[in-house]
């Protein structure tokens, strides 16, 4: 038997009318997404986030990462140094209120 021949055409897919992930988030990321960037544990991404050891931002009851923020804080050192300059900022803040 012959095998039919398909067009390059064909076999291109057209794109999906749906919203990706990426275009709807923009640069925002979940708890698992950092999870999985980091290889780290959820629990570890969520302790961190809390205790303000890595960029995050409380959207309601859910935390979002800015992936900006966190490729800045990977390239400062991680969370021991983000814990300093947040530290710094933090009594920087308390300090101008007087």
């Amino acid at each position: 038997m012959k095998k039919s021949q398909h067009s390059p055409r064909s076999q291109e897919q057209t794109p999906s009318s749906e919203p990706q992930p990426s275009t709807v988030l923009g640069s925002f990321m979940t708890v698992e997404d950092v999870a999985e960037m980091l290889r780290i544990n959820k629990s570890t991404v969520y302790r961190m986030a809390k205790a303000g050891r890595i960029p995050a931002t409380r959207v309601g009851r859910q935390w979002r990462f800015r992936l900006s923020a966190l490729e800045e804080f990977l390239d400062a050192g991680g969370d021991t140094a983000y814990a300093e300059v947040h530290e710094d900022e933090q009594l920087r803040k308390v300090v101008n209120r007087w």
